[in-house]
């Protein structure tokens, strides 16, 4: 049974939603980040909690949970707020009793313009917590387990840190942990402050460990790393999940330089102990240049059979000066590979000129995937985008390909993780904004059944579309984008009157509108003679 649930203008059908709208001028809000599907068949949403700071906005962040039945109905959400620190992202652990656990670590707050500002000036924190939380199915606390690090905590009062504290001081950055054998093994990186070039430079370090589910610390080995001047930025880029289990050990993927030679980025190889076997650089399948940033949105899943599904937004081979590509590939990340991580398989999906970083992969247990992504032409040119969601199997062939598209209004949504759910069914969360009112935001999470993925009527039952014209508002060309087969697309002008007709050959088709008046257009797609989709496209000036 379909849930309706109001987003805004807009009232969507799905298996079931919940959406949490909020403001960018209130003083607190919600956002949804991840999703985790319990032994039990909840679903327990990995959330922040923002708290307006700084410059204005919703930045220091509060970990923060949400509990929702299989069905789709809250059951319990539950604030991890910490008086004199913010936290970063609660990650959700079972043990092999399917007891329900949360790992999550603070940093003192050092924003001076916040109400939770060490709360004590006289004595402020000098230390982060790693800590480990035991839950109840309402997420209450049952047990409480906190290890405490102390931490450089310089303020150097520049520009910066009174812009953005949090970005300049020291911090704890926790990596994603994974459950092993029965215990958690995870990571955190022990990040400098920021300071000026007149005073000596403290190391960040890597700290991986072992511990069991009483808190217990069973191995904690720690690792230097380069010395690099830019604070505790490096906890933004940690909070996916990067770390996994291999025949070897354990494998980390660094989207930051652990050693010093000359790369940017390295893939780290542990031994069961956790002592270092190997590290080996991870090369950009097409590099650029130093600044071609390859931890835009990383986001890595392990397949069945030992290599590596990557994502990520590089620099188009289109044109690599302006344009940018979401990618996929699969790495053949054998230790002891003489070539590191060349791609034995590539899926790049579009081209744009703004930066959209990937939604995830996950995979389903007949090995297919399913991968998604912003389509986006995008927020910085002020026009709306869509949810990209592709059916692969497991040699990238495309099986379907649908989108999400919150009509109504002109907004622009970016989407956070994907989760692929027993019943083969899709879990989505995602942040949209209101292009027509930026003040007005929501973080949503959805769930899409699997017959969503298996024809057009379910996908548009379920609220999703299959074709897309793009960039709209456009110029001199109308891209239209279709998962269809055997289908045309017809274009029409106000009057009624058709000014294009022709076969779809390729996924994406693009019309040259250039000698076409500026003005409003209907554009069909018509397959198996049946009209299946259709939509307005207006061109300016």
């Amino acid at each position: 049974m379909a849930l309706f649930v109001a987003f805004g203008a807009k009232a969507v059908a799905q298996e079931w939603e919940h959406s949490h709208e909020y403001f960018q001028s209130g003083d607190e809000s919600i956002g949804y980040n991840d999703i985790y599907e319990t032994v039990s068949g909840n679903i327990a949403v990995s959330t922040f909690q923002y708290f307006k700071c700084g410059y204005g906005d919703f930045y220091a962040p509060h970990p923060f949970l949400t509990m929702f039945t299989a069905d789709g109905e809250q059951v319990a959400e539950q604030s991890f707020f910490k008086e004199a620190y913010y936290g970063t992202r609660p990650f959700m652990l079972e043990n092999d009793n399917g007891e329900l656990f949360m790992m999550t670590s603070y940093t003192p707050d050092h924003d001076n313009s916040s109400f939770n500002y060490f709360q004590n000036y006289d004595n402020p924190p000098d230390d982060c917590i790693l800590a480990l939380y035991k839950l109840d199915d309402q997420l209450n606390v049952l047990e409480n387990h906190e290890h405490r690090f102390k931490i450089d905590t310089f303020e150097w009062h520049n520009a910066q840190f009174n812009v953005s504290p949090l970005e300049f001081c020291g911090a704890l950055a926790l990596i994603s942990p994974i459950v092993d054998n029965n215990q958690i093994v995870g990571g955190f990186v022990k990040t400098h402050s920021h300071k000026p070039s007149n005073m000596p430079l403290e190391q960040d370090s890597l700290f991986m460990f072992r511990m069991d589910f009483d808190g217990n610390f069973i191995d904690l080995k720690g690792y230097p790393l380069p010395i690099f001047n830019g604070g505790g930025s490096q906890r933004h880029f940690l909070e996916v999940n990067l770390l996994y289990k291999a025949d070897t050990g354990y494998v980390l993927y660094c989207p930051f330089r652990f050693i010093d030679d000359g790369n940017s980025y390295h893939v780290v190889y542990f031994d069961d102990d956790l002592n270092i076997l190997n590290v080996r650089p991870f090369h950009k399948p097409d590099p650029i240049s130093q600044t071609d940033d390859v931890t835009q949105g990383i986001r890595i899943k392990r397949s069945r059979h030992n290599t590596t599904y990557f994502t990520a937004e590089l620099a188009s081979n289109n044109n690599k000066a302006t344009d940018y590509d979401v990618r996929l590939y699969e790495f053949d990340d054998d230790i002891n590979g003489t070539e590191p991580f060349v791609p034995s398989l590539q899926y790049i999906t579009r081209t744009s000129n703004d930066l959209d970083w990937p939604c995830g992969i996950d995979l389903l247990d007949d090995n297919t995937l399913y991968f998604a992504y912003t389509l986006n032409r995008g927020f910085w040119e002020d026009l709306d985008s869509w949810l990209m969601i592709e059916h692969l199997d497991s040699a990238f062939d495309t099986i379907s390909t649908v989108y999400y598209d919150l009509e109504g209004l002109r907004i622009h949504s970016v989407g956070n993780a994907i989760n692929a759910t027993r019943d083969g069914g899709l879990l989505l969360v995602f942040h949209s904004q209101n292009l027509n009112n930026l003040d007005q935001c929501w973080t949503t999470v959805t769930k899409f059944p699997a017959e969503a993925f298996e024809s057009i009527s379910e996908a548009h039952d379920n609220g999703l579309k299959v074709a897309i014209a793009y960039p709209n508002p456009g110029k001199d060309v109308l891209n239209i984008r279709t998962g269809l087969k055997d289908a045309r697309v017809e274009v029409y002008d106000m009057t009624g009157k058709l000014i294009h007709n022709t076969e779809i050959s390729h996924s994406v088709i693009s019309i040259n509108t250039e000698s076409w008046p500026s003005g409003t257009y209907i554009w069909k797609v018509i397959s198996n003679g049946k009209l299946a989709e259709s939509g307005k496209w207006l061109k300016s000036h």
